[in-house]
C-alpha cells in the first residue's frame, strides 16, 4: 500500500481543521491529508462479494468498511469506506 495512503484512525477524526468542513485534516509535523471515502452501492450479498474480493487482493479489510447502509431503493445498500490521503498543496 503506498504511504500516501493512510488507514483511518479515531483520533484523526478530532484532528479535523474547520476551514475546509473536516475533509482535510493536519497530522504530526502538520502533513496535511485529505478525507477520501469509497462507496459500494448495490444487492447487499454483492456488495459483501466486492468487499471480500478487495480484502483478497489486500486493498483493505472487511472491517474496515461500514455496516450496510439501507438506500432509498428496494433489496439495495451501500458500505463506506474512509482513507486519507497526503493532500499535494
Amino acid at each position: 500500500m503506498p504511504k500516501t495512503f493512510l488507514y483511518a484512525s479515531a483520533s484523526s477524526e478530532h484532528e479535523a481543521t474547520s476551514s475546509s468542513g473536516g475533509d482535510r485534516l493536519k497530522g504530526p509535523g502538520s502533513d496535511h491529508r485529505d478525507k477520501v471515502r469509497i462507496l459500494v452501492v448495490g444487492r447487499p450479498t454483492a456488495v459483501n462479494r466486492v468487499i471480500l474480493e478487495m480484502s483478497h487482493v489486500g486493498f483493505s479489510d472487511s472491517i474496515e468498511w461500514s455496516k450496510a447502509i439501507p438506500t432509498d431503493r428496494q433489496h439495495e445498500a451501500m458500505r463506506v469506506l474512509t482513507r486519507y490521503v497526503f493532500a499535494n498543496s
